[in-house]
């Protein structure tokens, strides 16, 4: 077919989702997300649901900063843009962009280039969700040793990356990404919906306080805290396991009183690891970190991490700019414009979703060598909760007292059996649209857990940027997923069947998308 014939044919729309990735990460860790909303989203739109999960910043590149990081999502976004048109007449006219962790300030940096370009004049943007990410940067406010070095030293240790997150750079561009006179602010304000979901445990990279945005700290007396999850979840079956999404409600959670606590059972959840269980297990992970892990592999991974910092600070002041502005220019005139697609760029875009499939199927020894640093990073984390909380009690679940035990022969009518497993998407859309306003409270203060005692000191620079964004329209989902590490599980970035409970609240925030979609459609 010759271009001439490609572009006289009439476009099916497409509605683009961007996922992406956290630091040290990989495309790989979007993998559930992307399956989630193949599977959920199509048939409440007329137009093509097309997911992008960027891999040209995987693994140790994700230390080079957010702008540099930001250029080059950008630049596969255009090159599927004229990809999809060339090969499949599909013409991207609205876009929806999720940032796991630090992908989500990537996301951000992103949203504030394409709105300087005049991107959004052409696409509208529809859906901006994060997980688990730092928005307020990122500081730890215990009184101990680890947290001051921490504090003091962890910026030196992730790049250019280490030092935005710590709010350390000399641009202060977190700040700036929340100024709303910025274009940061103002193109994340032209989307419809802005999403988060934040881990009220579990989560030792990105504290609750940062990725909920807020000056409140409210889960560090955990044996004390009752959780209440949204009412009447329904049940979801991935892979083998029987779980439901872990939406967690602010306003029914509360503080136990002392007699209370006594005879509480916890937050305990169904399908809880065995090892999370097992008291011999967990002693023989302590004695092995003792005797390994401190004095043998954390020195090395730090080591290496800083040593790549260096090499990461020094290679962001030579390396080529990626060229977005004409990039975009040649997008406008060929896919929006009527012109032919640069043949070029199609082929460019053939061999992006190529190099994607590839990493998709193995990961470098880059790949594992930054992986092995993530992982190692969160166990030091989370050997420190334990050596600073020792004497909190640990306990395992119940799902919440509130919620129906069984479905009812028409609900289970109501299941999608997907690729991943069966889930009760019309109940999941009903509760989401009746909760939709317990999730957009603004005044964190009524909250029963947000107590004076529980409010942080933040500097003056993270109060702004909790004041900044809070101006904008925010769905905000507190997850309570009772892992090791929940920083894994809000994702399920090993894959779906790994964290059933992170899966199936994945599933529960697709329905509010649903729900978006066909109001859009009717209206």
């Amino acid at each position: 077919m010759s271009d001439t014939e490609q572009s006289s044919q009439i476009d099916h729309l497409a509605h683009l989702f961007v996922l992406i990735h956290g630091l040290w990460g990989s495309a790989n860790h979007m993998i559930t997300i992307e399956r989630m909303v193949n599977d959920l989203l199509p048939g409440c739109t007329s137009d093509k649901i097309v997911c992008l999960r960027p891999s040209s910043f995987s693994f140790w590149r994700t230390y080079d900063g957010l702008k540099i990081n930001s250029d080059r999502v950008i630049s596969e976004i255009y090159y599927e843009i004229e990809t999809l048109k060339q090969t499949q007449n599909l013409k991207v006219d609205k876009i929806s962009i999720v940032g796991y962790s630090l992908g989500g300030l990537i996301a951000r940096h992103v949203i504030g280039s394409l709105y300087e370009l005049g991107f959004f004049d052409v696409v509208s943007p529809v859906f901006f969700t994060t997980f688990a990410t730092p928005h307020v940067g990122v500081e730890f406010y215990r009184k101990n040793i680890f947290d001051y070095v921490s504090n003091n030293f962890g910026r030196f240790l992730f790049g250019k990356s280490g030092l935005e997150l710590f709010v350390g750079d000399d641009d202060k561009l977190l700040l700036q990404m929340s100024d709303p006179s910025k274009p940061y602010f103002k193109g994340l304000a032209k989307f419809q919906r802005h999403m988060l979901l934040a881990n009220v445990k579990n989560d030792r990279t990105v504290a609750f306080f940062t990725s909920y945005i807020t000056e409140y700290s409210p889960f560090e007396k955990w044996s004390s805290v009752k959780i209440k999850y949204i009412k009447n979840l329904p049940q979801a079956k991935i892979g083998k396991a029987v779980v439901r999404p872990k939406f967690v409600d602010l306003t029914r959670s509360q503080y136990l009183s002392k007699d209370e606590v006594k005879s509480f059972k916890g937050n305990v959840q169904e399908q809880t690891s065995f090892f999370r269980t097992n008291p011999v297990l967990k002693f023989v992970m302590l004695v092995l970190i003792a005797c390994f892990f401190l004095p043998v592999w954390i020195p090395l991974v730090l080591t290496t991490t800083f040593w790549v910092s260096i090499y990461s600070m020094l290679k962001v002041r030579v390396i080529a700019a990626v060229e977005i502005a004409d990039h975009w220019k040649k997008v406008k005139n060929t896919v929006y414009g009527g012109l032919p697609v640069d043949i070029s760029d199609v082929m460019i875009g053939k061999q992006k979703r190529d190099q994607r499939r590839r990493l998709s199927r193995q990961e470098s020894f880059k790949g594992d060598t930054s992986q092995l640093t993530r992982q190692t990073v969160e166990m030091i984390m989370y050997e420190e909760e334990r050596l600073t909380n020792g004497s909190a009690k640990e306990v395992f679940s119940d799902a919440d007292d509130d919620t129906d035990r069984t479905e009812s022969e028409s609900e289970l009518e109501e299941t999608i059996q997907t690729k991943i497993g069966i889930i009760n998407v019309k109940r999941n859309d009903k509760i989401v649209e009746s909760a939709l306003d317990l999730m957009k409270i603004k005044d964190h203060e009524s909250f029963p857990l947000f107590t004076p005692e529980t409010k942080l000191e933040l500097d003056d620079d993270k109060s702004q940027i909790v004041a900044n964004l809070n101006k904008l329209d925010w769905i905000k989902i507190p997850v309570y997923i009772d892992a090791w590490n929940s920083h894994d599980g809000i994702v399920a970035r090993r894959g779906p069947k790994t964290n059933p409970k992170g899966t199936s609240s994945i599933g529960l925030w697709c329905s509010i998308m649903r729900n978006h979609l066909r109001s859009m459609n009717e209206s």
